[in-house]
């Protein structure tokens, strides 16, 4: 196992203090994040009672512990990196707050046999430490573990004087970690926020999948929209910037956090299918809001009405699996999902749906940590529905440029939308569909 000691220097979190201890076993070259690198000083090797410079090579720092191990000290300007990168999966700051994950600052054998990692963080007072990694087993403070294989995509870590609450949903905990510089909505809103976005996908889902999950809320910069990122190795962590002057009234409009917990309620799944990934949550998040009666219904539909045709394939298109474009990843996968939505109600006259497909995924305990090929997501999905809709349409849409008649669709679930109004036909042939959908 690899050891960390981590501590956390300076009131601005200025820098990180960590030792590092390696077995025994090929290990003669430590590495880090690449851009994390720069930041790294003073490494040095235990060799009996001093420390030696460990010297680099080919940008790694050479060190002895291949015969009997090694004790490895260094430090990382933690601040200095976040000031200069500004990047959310490296390091980025919020006023007196850093978020940079473990592989920002845990430096690690070049090579990564099957194993585990184990770190201990002291942050003391006004300091505070939260990760996404889950705890250690043994349950000792401030101590998390996770398998090695995680620590090149690890999830979001937090060091600083942030506020923390724990928003809960059955058995499930999520840790919100606020940095209150810059953010016009209160802890206590945030949480609220974060809250109303757990119970809406907890209602669609059946239940919010995750046992244990991190958020960090910060304030965004210059005009941007409120942004978030969801990171899931060694365990799941989101990273959401709140646009400057957001205010609750406007968060209870914002969907970026229900669609990035929808991210960690599904398992992950290969490059070729981010349109999937992608697509589920842009399809989900706003029925799961509408049904929580947090998004009006018409608002719902005119957002599907005016955004899916940015989904249709083009000249050119090679399918789903093969032209992942910014239109085809998020609306091409909620065009998809859609489309599979209503075949399934259709074939089944409303008694199953897209929602049963997906909570018999839940049902598996997959999360974002867990990696499947698409087959499985679809054949999971098909059998709790008993059709084919999604392998029928895969092959459709996905391994083809395919074709739907949106315009037609409209028709058959009645809605309209003409200028600044939404209205729905209740004599339409699959009225009862939109319903359903929408939950009213």
């Amino acid at each position: 196992m690899w050891r960390y000691e981590v501590r956390a220097d300076g009131p601005r979190v200025r820098q990180l203090l960590v030792e590092a201890r390696f077995a025994a076993g090929g290990v003669d070259a430590l590495t880090i994040d690449d851009d994390a690198a720069p930041f790294v000083r003073e490494v040095a090797y235990a060799s009996g009672t001093e420390w030696m410079r460990a010297p680099v090579r080919d940008a790694r720092w050479v060190v002895p512990c291949h015969v009997s191990g090694c004790v490895v000290r260094y430090r990382i300007a933690l601040r200095e990196a976040a000031d200069q990168l500004d990047d959310a999966e490296t390091a980025i700051a919020s006023g007196d707050v850093v978020v940079a994950p473990p592989s920002t600052w845990l430096v690690h054998p070049d090579e990564t046999p099957p194993g585990r990692l184990r770190f201990h963080v002291v942050a003391q007072e006004p300091l505070r430490f939260a990760a996404g990694t889950r705890p250690s087993p043994d349950a000792a403070l401030d101590t998390y573990e996770a398998a090695t294989s995680a620590l090149a995509a690890s999830s979001f870590a937090v060091f600083g004087s942030f506020d923390l609450r724990t928003v809960t949903s059955g058995g499930a905990r999520v840790l919100v970690a606020i940095a209150p510089d810059g953010l016009r909505l209160s802890s206590t809103e945030v949480a609220a926020w974060v809250k109303s976005a757990v119970d809406a996908i907890a209602a669609y889902l059946g239940r919010f999948p995750a046992p244990r999950t991190l958020v960090v809320v910060q304030a965004g910069k210059g005009d941007a929209p409120t942004r978030g990122e969801t990171l899931g190795d060694g365990g799941p962590a989101v990273l959401v910037r709140a646009a400057p002057g957001l205010t609750a009234a406007a968060a209870r409009d914002d969907w970026v956090v229900t669609h990035e917990l929808l991210h960690v309620s599904l398992p992950s799944l290969p490059h070729e299918q981010v349109w999937l990934s992608e697509g589920l949550p842009s399809y989900v998040e706003p029925l799961a809001r509408a049904r929580a009666g947090l998004l009006a219904p018409e608002q719902m539909w005119r957002d599907l009405v005016e955004g899916l045709p940015q989904g249709l394939p083009e000249a050119g298109d090679e399918g789903l699996d093969h032209t992942h474009t910014w239109g085809r990843t998020y609306w091409g996968g909620a065009l998809f999902c859609l489309v599979a939505d209503v075949r399934i109600r259709e074939e089944t006259r409303n008694a199953r749906s897209l929602d049963d497909a997906l909570r018999a995924v839940v049902a598996t305990g997959a999360d974002v940590e867990t990696l499947w090929d698409v087959a499985r997501m679809l054949d999971v999905g098909d059998r709790a529905t008993g059709t084919r809709a999604l392998q029928d349409l895969y092959r459709e849409l996905a391994l083809a440029p395919g074709r739907v008649d949106l315009a037609a669709l409209w028709r058959r679930l009645g809605v309209r939308v003409e200028g600044d109004r939404v209205t729905f036909d209740d004599g339409a042939p699959l009225a009862a569909t939109r319903r359903a959908i929408a939950g009213h």
